[in-house]
């Protein structure tokens, strides 16, 4: 048995060797052919050539990047399948967590198919058992199949192997049945990394549960809702999603409540194959702007987009009166006059509050569709998207769009209630013969001890939610203390003591978390005064690492390593449903660190405090 493993072992370092071999070679004509493309692009200067020149730059940069992590394929398949026609075929090819295919010639002749996970040749990757594949053009290296089978041809899984592959400095190591020992320490190491200030491509540690939502591809299925608590893995799931799933040459549009989010997703796209000019990432303000250019917009649109006092039918019933009144005045003054009908103070230009009822004049008005129209549309943070803006896109953009909406209603803050899914289903249009409403229980992000907690208080406002769990491979328990001081005079002191702490327990991602506008610029001055260098995130500019001071909507959707709340007493946490769920969605940014900076004087600790730590910790 031992000679058995040790002879596959052998056998697949020759297969590594064969890629680090044909890698030296490859990356040079890369480079060269990437160097030609530029420079072709430079004197013909046509949209065709740039984008032939972008192209061979990110074959270039995508091969760079798999040797310098080591990392050219995590997983093999092997096994017997039979074409369209019955006739049987092997295969035995190796899965890699980046966007194109690669193919390199084996010492022993030959060559190796190493595909991307976003290929259906590696839904055997997602679910080991699967007994049927539908090819596309992504599995050019079977188009001689394709050809024979039409556009779109079936595969018969008659049997199959599927294997983790542990790689390690050029070395194999170890392989296993997918799912078993090297996942789950791939996961486990995955786990114990820093935070990073941007998503990253997670193809190799997604779990069975994430991946069946990733790899299905039922035709009937419109609107999709991710739903579950913070951390499961939403945002990663809906991205990957469309990546594998939707037609590859799709059009669509990732869309974020803020610019933070926008920011933090954006990089990634271009690496699942949603290049900018099939995919982008907008925030909810960016869509606004960009349906209205000429409006006198506010200079930063940065922040969650509120409510509308008024729905559609209040709009539609404005904006008719206005137009009866003036005509074919500019769409700027229509809304003026029916904003004014309303009672919405008159301003001189236009901020969030205006970008929600500003896209339902867009849909009233029949402005100009997104080009290219998008097929889908992925919203991320959808719990934080106003009703109105839901309306107004479902108008605008038209019944054919397919929906992924990935929220926790537990973060609306003062949006929805608990029936906001229903009310964003109905905004949509979409019946629920179309829907899949998926919950996802395991959370990845935060550690058992800070998903303990969280949990506390999620259960104290919804007693019915749904269970979740935190997956049993995370290298640090967490931690979630209450730092107390006497009174809000000594706050400052405090906060440079348990920041100093964080930084000497070797955390650098440190999220400061101040709970009003006001209060951020009452700390940033405080910061400025004792010459410490944190990033004051108000959405200009994304979030670049280390310890940055922001308020809570402006850090939506990403983690840090620590999280320090400051102020937690009752006038900025009063005993409110939507200051529990801001301590809530504050604390699941952390994935070791959580600490409640609060007072012991007369200004009173927020009484959540006791529902999150009953015992009240301090350290």
């Amino acid at each position: 048995m031992a000679n058995s493993k040790d002879n596959e072992l052998a056998a697949e370092q020759s297969v590594l060797d064969a890629w680090a071999q044909w890698v030296e070679g490859e990356l040079v004509s890369r480079r060269e052919s990437a160097d030609r493309a530029y420079k072709r692009a430079l004197q013909i200067g046509d949209e065709p050539a740039w984008q032939h020149a972008e192209i061979v730059e990110r074959s270039y940069a995508q091969l760079e990047e798999m040797k310098s992590r080591q990392d050219p394929y995590f997983a093999r398949i092997q096994g017997r399948m039979k074409d369209v026609d019955g006739v049987p075929f092997e295969v035995d090819l190796r899965v890699h967590r980046y966007h194109r295919s690669e193919a390199f010639p084996l010492v022993t002749g030959g060559e190796m198919l190493d595909i991307s996970h976003l290929a259906p040749l590696a839904d055997l990757v997602r679910n080991p058992a699967q007994k049927e594949l539908t090819l596309t053009l992504r599995d050019r290296e079977f188009l001689d199949l394709m050809e024979r089978g039409g556009t779109n041809p079936r595969i018969e899984v008659v049997d199959c192997t599927v294997e983790d592959i542990e790689l390690e400095d050029g070395r194999v190591v170890r392989m296993a049945p997918r799912y078993g020992a090297i996942f789950e320490d791939r996961v486990r190491k995955r786990l114990g990394q820093a935070a990073t200030p941007a998503l990253d491509i997670l193809a190799d540690v997604l779990d069975q549960e994430q991946n069946a939502i990733i790899a299905d591809r039922d035709p009937k299925m419109q609107l999709l809702i991710l739903d579950g608590p913070a951390g499961t893995g939403k945002t990663v799931v809906a991205a990957h999603r469309i990546a594998v799933a939707a037609d590859p040459q799709s059009p669509g549009l990732y869309l974020t409540p803020t610019t933070t989010v926008r920011d933090y997703v954006r990089p990634v796209l271009p690496r699942l194959g949603l290049e900018r000019g099939r995919a982008n990432a907008w925030s909810l303000a960016d869509l606004a702007a960009m349906m209205w250019p000429d409006f006198p917009w506010d200079e930063n649109l940065l922040g969650i987009v509120p409510e509308s006092p008024w729905n559609q039918k209040d709009w539609t019933k404005a904006l008719d009166a206005a137009k009866q009144r003036l005509g074919n005045a500019s769409p700027e003054r229509l809304y003026r006059e029916a904003a004014g009908r309303l009672g919405a103070a008159a301003s001189t230009t236009f901020g969030l509050r205006d970008v929600a009822p500003l896209l339902w004049l867009g849909a009233w008005s029949k402005r100009p569709r997104p080009t290219p129209e998008p097929d889908w549309i992925i919203i991320d943070e959808a719990q934080a998207i106003p009703i109105l803006a839901y309306e107004a896109l479902r108008e605008w953009l038209g019944p054919g769009v397919s929906w992924i909406l990935a929220g926790d209603l537990m973060q609306q803050g003062t949006h929805h209630d608990w029936d906001g899914w229903t009310l964003i289903q109905e905004a949509l249009g979409i019946s629920s013969r179309r829907l899949a409403h998926l919950w996802l229980s395991r959370s990845y992000r935060v550690p058992p001890k800070i998903h303990a907690a969280a949990e506390r208080l999620r259960l104290v406002l919804n007693p019915h939610a749904k269970p979740s769990e935190s997956v049993p491979w995370h290298l640090h328990a967490g931690s979630v203390t209450v730092s107390s001081t006497e009174d809000m005079a000594n706050m400052p002191e405090l906060v440079k003591t348990r920041l100093q702490a964080a930084r000497d327990a070797g955390i650098v991602s440190i999220a400061l978390l101040a709970p009003s506008d006001q209060r951020l610029g009452d700390w940033e001055g405080t910061m400025r005064r004792w010459n410490q260098e944190v990033q004051v995130l108000r959405g200009t500019r994304a979030y670049g690492g280390g310890v940055v001071l922001a308020t809570l909507d402006m850090v939506r959707g990403l983690e840090f390593d620590a999280v320090l709340i400051l102020d937690v007493t009752d006038a900025y946490y009063p005993n409110t449903s939507a200051a529990a769920r801001t301590l809530y969605t504050s604390m699941t940014r952390a994935r070791r660190i959580v600490d409640f900076l609060t007072v012991s004087s007369a200004a009173r600790p927020s009484s959540w405090l006791s529902v999150i730590v009953p015992d009240m910790s301090t350290p």
